[in-house]
């Protein structure tokens, strides 16, 4: 595949995610927060990027996630994430969710590759969305999760990056 078809590939799937976001408006909201299980939450993510996930919960059906770790493009990678939860599934315990954020990822000490631009000690900067699903587990404080994010780097040159992940998460 060559890089035209990249990157067009990379802008249907962005647009798509978003275009999801908003259809997802329409769903009821689901209830996130339940009594056995706290508002913060914390655990791995394993993919882009791969390392630690966290969740605050901000209301019944809005939180903020958190990742920080590695990626396997990048030496370090984060991305902090508003979400909103929808009942698209008709049960409680299985919300789809989106949102948007930022992300920041780079490289250092050696040749990162951002777009077009091969340069040293470099980092990016990004708007995130994020498109994904939960399984809040009914007998204790943990989720499962699969997201995919789309993210628009807007320093220092603009181009189009997308990431898959999946992970779990304890709530205290």
């Amino acid at each position: 595949m060559n890089n035209t078809m990249k990157r067009l590939l990379l802008i249907v799937i962005s647009f798509v995610t978003f275009i999801a976001a908003a259809v997802a408006q329409d769903f009821p909201r689901a209830e996130g927060i339940h009594p056995e299980r706290g508002l913060f939450g914390m655990g791995l993510i394993v993919g882009e990027p791969s390392g630690l996930s966290a969740k605050y919960w901000v209301g019944s059906d809005r939180a903020i996630d958190f990742a920080v770790g590695a990626s396997f493009f990048t030496d370090f990678r984060a991305h902090a994430t508003y979400l909103y939860h929808i009942d698209a599934f008709d049960n409680q315990r299985v919300p789809l969710y989106y949102g948007i954020g930022g992300s920041i990822a780079g490289r250092t000490g050696r040749v990162a590759d951002f777009g077009s631009d091969t340069r040293r000690d470099r980092v990016g900067l990004g708007v995130r969305g994020a498109l994904g699903v939960s399984y809040l587990i009914p007998t204790a404080p943990f989720d499962l999760f699969i997201e995919f994010g789309s993210v628009l780097i807007v320093f220092p040159p603009v181009a189009l990056d997308m990431d898959l992940s999946v992970g779990a998460r304890y709530y205290f």
